[in-house]
């Protein structure tokens, strides 16, 4: 009886294995992406729950000299594919549905005579399959452009496209079909059964190869079959290398428009306009067209066009296009990645990339104005600061800071002149960017350099008078914060503009300002420091004293300076540099501090807190304070 038990139970594991193994999902293999820069071939894949093999193996014949590797469990979306090429040790690649009974699809590659196809490496990338042809390295960093400000149209100089044209064909009982002179003999079985002849009748895929080099003008590199409407913005979506480049504005009516350049639309989708408040809370609407043989215009109607950003997908298959105000990070992606390494690399006098590296793939957005560069990084969640800092140093990427947003995020920021060109690469399996500049003028260029003269502005500071409005911040007998800490601050502003410095006020009255909309203030502004003015609190009423509050260590100096000449200036406790995450100080992009000038909870230190002398002698010692820094930094 275990005999008969023991027997069933291995039948019913087999039977459950071979039921699981028919019923798997199967991978679909989307397209074949040739890169002549770098003799690769990409395929990109849609992997099923189950994933592609990890080990690609390929199998070597003779006459003619090729390989060929099966792609198991998968279907080929789309028509078989060829490239033909006239001027490389590839001679051509097809790629075919082998069977369909298991789903497997075919990659045959044929090289000249005498290559030795033991060069050639078959990597899996994230679930994609990249041919490596030539001695050129290949890891997980190879990239693909996502953004350019200078994309040139990709011709076809050293490759032939055969299509393959697929028509269904019915061959008459008893004909006998003889295969055409363009269709090889030893091609893999998917084309040979295509032209074999028969006697019953039945309707057969005939393949006919249609030379189009003649014709063809761009190799395309993103095919985009569909965009609609979701988590409240456009998403253009399709197969391919997406890549898109910077957003410009027109009026009447006003619109945003960005182009995507060597990109196909597909005839059906072309001009058809979407309303993208499907709630009818807006009256913005989209539409995307064919605007050149090799370029793609996206434009969305609306009154908001400073507010849309475009979010790229982590695998460069999608672009977002969203008002900021509706972003929810949490609908981009559920993964959580964390930045690892950064590399500068200098190229030549005017180029130099870097190189951001992840632990999981990156979802980004680019924003480019005439005199700054937003990279955000959504669903990054830290980074080394100290490591960024040493890295950047003595590079021409020296002035990018990297600040947290308000929920998962980065956000990375430089300025740049509006003639510069960027270019911004992403690797293939989604975890790491390459940020590329090339600099107007280096003052290298044979050139007769105009040297400008000084502005007669030193600096620029923006001052922050915390609470305001309906938000009253720390109250005691009657005395509020919000009043004390605008005192200040005007005093602050008031010497600062005497001595030749610009300054920028996040409020100047008795006005609410979110915590948000002062450092949307403060990155609109570009200024050199952020300095905020708060009172303290506490429960008990001991505590008084001054404290300086400072977030990033870039900032620290700047909090340490000011420190010292306001307990030179004010007898008080000395309280100390202290690192707080407030946030206007944790998500400014450049030098940011906050001062405590006092406890409002304490008796004697509010009596002292209004009075014109302690409001004059904060003032006077915080703007020395970023006089001194000022004059430091010049210095160095």
């Amino acid at each position: 009886m275990k005999r008969v038990l023991f027997f069933i139970t291995i039948l019913t594991m087999f039977f459950l294995q071979c039921f699981a193994f028919v019923n798997a999902e199967p991978s679909k293999v989307m397209s074949m992406n040739y890169d002549d820069s770098a003799s690769v071939v990409f395929l990109n894949i849609l992997e099923s729950s189950e994933g592609l093999q990890k080990s690609l193996k390929y199998s070597k014949l003779e006459n003619p000299n090729r390989i060929y590797f099966d792609i198991e469990n998968s279907v080929l979306i789309g028509e078989k594919q060829q490239l033909v090429f006239d001027k490389s040790s590839i001679k051509d690649i097809k790629l075919s549905q082998f069977t369909t009974d298991p789903d497997v699809v075919r990659v045959v590659v044929t090289f000249e005579e005498g290559f030795d196809t033991s060069k050639v490496k078959l990597l899996n990338v994230n679930g994609n399959i990249v041919i490596k042809c030539s001695p050129m390295t290949l890891q997980n960093d190879y990239f693909s452009p996502v953004y350019d400000e200078n994309a040139q149209s990709l011709q076809y100089s050293s490759i032939t496209v055969n299509s393959q044209v697929i028509q269904k064909v019915t061959i008459p009982q008893g004909a006998a079909v003889k295969a055409p002179g363009n269709v090889v003999a030893d091609i893999q079985q998917a084309f040979e059964n295509s032209t074999l002849s028969n006697s019953d009748g039945k309707t057969y895929d005939s393949v006919i190869s249609v030379d189009l080099s003649s014709d063809l003008k761009l190799r395309t590199r993103y095919y985009i079959n569909g965009y609609h409407i979701k988590n409240g913005g456009l998403l253009v979506s399709g197969f391919g290398q997406i890549c898109a480049s910077k957003m410009f504005y027109l009026d009447s009516p006003n619109r945003v428009i960005i182009d995507l350049p060597n990109t196909f639309v597909d005839k059906n989708i072309r001009n058809k306009e979407l309303k993208i408040c499907q709630d009818e809370s807006c009256s913005d609407t989209a539409r995307i067209g064919q605007f050149e043989f090799n370029k793609a215009r996206v434009v969305i109607t609306t009154d908001n066009a400073k507010k849309y950003i475009p979010v790229f997908s982590a695998d460069a298959q999608s672009l977002l296009f969203i008002n900021a105000d509706k972003l929810k990070h949490t609908d981009l992606s559920s993964m959580v990645s964390n930045l690892t390494k950064t590399y500068v690399r200098k190229i030549d006098n005017k180029t130099s990339e870097l190189i951001l590296s992840f632990t999981e793939p990156v979802v980004h957005s680019i924003l480019r104005n005439d005199n700054a560069l937003n990279l955000y990084l959504f669903n990054v969640k830290s980074y080394n600061e100290l490591d960024l800092i040493k890295t950047l140093k003595n590079t021409s990427y020296k002035e990018l800071t990297m600040s947290l947003l308000p929920q998962v995020g980065v956000r990375a920021s430089m300025g740049i002149s509006k003639d510069d060109i960027v270019k911004i690469d992403q690797s293939i399996d989604g975890k790491a960017i390459r940020l590329t500049i090339i600099r107007a003028n280096t003052g290298n260029d044979n050139q007769p350099v105009i040297t400008a003269k000084k502005s007669a502005i030193k600096g620029k500071v923006v001052l922050d008078a915390g609470h305001g409005g309906s938000d009253y911040g720390a109250i005691r007998e009657g005395i509020n914060e919000k009043d004390i800490t605008l005192d200040i601050t005007q005093r602050i502003a008031s010497i600062l503009k005497s001595k030749g410095y610009k300054v920028a006020l996040t409020r100047a009255d008795d006005t609410y300002v979110s915590l948000q909309e002062r450092v949307d203030f403060s990155a609109n502004e570009t200024p050199e420091l952020f300095v905020s003015i708060h009172v303290n609190s506490a429960v008990a009423s001991e505590p008084k004293g001054i404290e300086t509050h400072y977030y990033h260590d870039f900032s620290k100096e700047l909090a340490k300076t000011v420190h010292t000449h306001l307990m030179k200036e004010i007898d008080t406790k000395d309280r100390g540099l202290v690192k707080s995450k407030f946030y206007v100080i944790n998500h400014t992009t450049v030098p940011a501090i906050l001062v405590e000038t006092g406890f409002i909870s304490n008796e004697s230190e509010r009596s002292e807190l209004v009075t014109d002398s302690r409001k004059q002698k904060t003032a006077k010692a915080i703007a020395e304070g970023i006089i001194e820094y000022f004059k430091a930094q010049q210095s160095k």
